[in-house]
């Protein structure tokens, strides 16, 4: 008995090591998620869905605002439209990953109609919002609950990559315009679905003034609305076409700065006119750099 009881022991630990090793030197490749929560507390962060994942690199910021203005490093703490609004479950996730022993951080909150749309699925079982533990490295909490995240494919091909800094760098981009214009395709089929089927949420805009004002008391808070093409502008403007002054009018109350790329032509690259793949993403960062020192 005692001999069974050693040999279970021991390969449970042999699974467990062997587990451990695995996420932290492939969690980067297989999940678009995974190594954002074995990272510490971050001081300074950004949020929101997809675009500002791909979008928004943090190295950039850092290496921008190297002076000490602001307690870096940056942490990129977006996730995609498939798992955030900004509601309550966000905020408390939010809540559970800033460093509240800040006083000089940098909040950057991307806004656009969808991630304060109302919409008929819960969000509460998928990630962050089913997480606990959003600093454990391994992360065997979120490996259990959130499988189906995992793309074992990836380990060879490693199409993607997220940086621990939390930044989705996507390595598969379209090869010529045909590729280009077939993925625009698909999120204007994508967005076309969603302005039939949710609604504009004016309790998300509530919940969205209560994160800035929880933010505030952290440092500088920046909403920002990232560039798209054209065909997605015109979905977004006849869906909430009172966005723009919706958004005002909170960051008028709360007196935080919102800086507004939506108006201007897309001069960024992107991959599908909706992300802007890393390479466009460099110069996207380095210009809202410069307007968010433009505003201080």
């Amino acid at each position: 008995m005692k001999k069974f009881i050693y040999k279970s022991l021991f390969f449970s630990f042999l699974s467990g090591l062997i587990l451990s090793i695995f996420l932290i030197t492939m969690g980067g490749y297989i999940d678009y998620f995974y190594v954002k929560f074995t990272t510490p507390k971050a001081k300074s962060m950004i949020f929101g869905d997809s675009r500002s994942l791909q979008g928004i690199q943090p190295k950039i910021i850092n290496k921008y605002f190297d002076k000490n203005e602001f307690e870096l490093p940056m942490f990129n703490y977006s996730f995609t439209i498939a798992q955030i609004s900004y509601d309550s479950l966000y905020l408390r996730s939010i809540k559970r990953k800033i460093d509240t022993t800040t006083k000089r951080g940098l909040f950057i909150l991307s806004v656009h109609p969808w991630v304060l749309s109302e919409r008929q699925k819960s969000l509460k079982n998928v990630p962050p919002h089913n997480m606990n533990c959003v600093t454990c490295n391994p992360n065997f909490e979120y490996f259990f609950r959130n499988l189906r995240y995992f793309h074992f494919r990836s380990i060879i091909r490693r199409t993607s990559k997220l940086h621990k800094d939390g930044w989705l760098e996507e390595r598969n981009l379209p090869k010529d315009t045909n590729a280009l214009k077939k993925g625009l395709l698909h999120q204007i089929k994508m967005y076309k679905g969603f302005s039939k089927k949710w609604k504009v949420s004016k309790k998300m805009l509530g919940t969205l003034e209560e994160t800035i004002n929880y933010l505030k008391k952290f440092g500088t808070v920046i909403l920002v609305r990232m560039p798209v093409d054209d065909k997605i502008k015109e979905i977004e403007n006849k869906y909430w076409k009172d966005f723009e002054q919706d958004i005002k009018k909170i960051t008028n109350r709360t007196q935080v700065q919102y800086i507004s790329f939506f108006r201007n032509k897309l001069k960024y690259k992107t991959y599908d006119g909706n992300h802007l793949d890393k390479y466009g993403g460099v110069p996207f960062t380095k210009d809202l750099c410069k307007r968010i020192l433009l505003k201080k």
